[in-house]
């Protein structure tokens, strides 16, 4: 299993959580934003953590966004030049490989700040270090950053990431099918507000999480058909 760090906040400013308790497939606890973006560096502004998420071995426990972000969603929101700072930020951790499209972490800390849908990139599909839907992989016992912002815009292009160990191909609705997350779920983040990019906001939440369990994952969005056409990639720990 992997092994959850945090603890549950709602709205409150983001800091970073002390406590520690383990993942088992019938019992876990979603990180609030606020550590997501606390290893960013300086710069980073206040934000909002979202509620409990608790699973207990069923359906996977995310919230339908179905919206355009706005300042009060309930997670973080940035605008052109943040979001910019956050992938920039994000390229200075892991190691690319663009022929095996692979993105390789090593050390005790590993930062991962996933994009869903940035623009110049194809529909349905997450980009890592200018690569599309790498294949991700972590150190065993490594203490796990999981970012994710949703840069997509239009109805529907609500986004979140699952880690699963259930492979593709995945139907139309992902969300019945990949069974118990090895990590609580992210909600779906909201697209972004407007369709001119740099005049738009966007939506950005994360989680935290010890990889202490060997094997191969999978990232998945869960939203109905955004995993059918492709929306995946495998996540392995090492």
């Amino acid at each position: 299993m992997l092994k959850q760090l945090g603890a549950c906040i709602v709205a409150r400013m983001f800091k970073h959580l002390p406590s520690a308790f383990r993942l088992s497939v019938v019992t876990v606890a979603l990180l609030s934003a606020g550590a997501a973006f606390a290893q960013l560096g300086p710069g980073w502004g206040p934000g909002y953590g979202m509620g409990p998420g608790m699973m207990g071995g069923g359906m996977m426990g995310w919230a339908m966004g179905n919206y355009p972000v706005t300042p009060n969603w309930g997670g973080k929101v940035l605008n052109y030049a943040e979001a910019q700072s956050y992938i920039q930020y994000g390229q200075t951790h892991g190691a690319a490989d663009a022929k095996a499209n692979s993105v390789t972490f090593t050390g005790n800390d590993v930062v991962i700040n996933l994009i869903a849908v940035q623009p110049g990139f194809e529909d349905q599909t997450f980009e890592l270090h200018g690569l599309t839907n790498p294949t991700i992989i972590v150190p065993y016992g490594a203490n796990v950053q999981f970012n994710l912002l949703n840069m997509d815009y239009g109805n529907n292009m609500e986004h979140t990431a699952v880690i699963t160990r259930t492979p593709p191909p995945y139907p139309y609705m992902a969300m019945m099918y990949l069974g118990p997350p090895q990590v609580q779920p992210m909600p779906e983040l909201p697209w972004r507000s407007d369709g001119d990019v740099k005049a738009a906001q966007y939506a950005a939440l994360g989680e935290n999480f010890i990889a202490n369990e060997l094997g191969e994952y999978w990232y998945v969005c869960p939203a109905p058909q955004h995993a059918q056409e492709g929306m995946y990639g495998k996540f392995i720990v090492r």
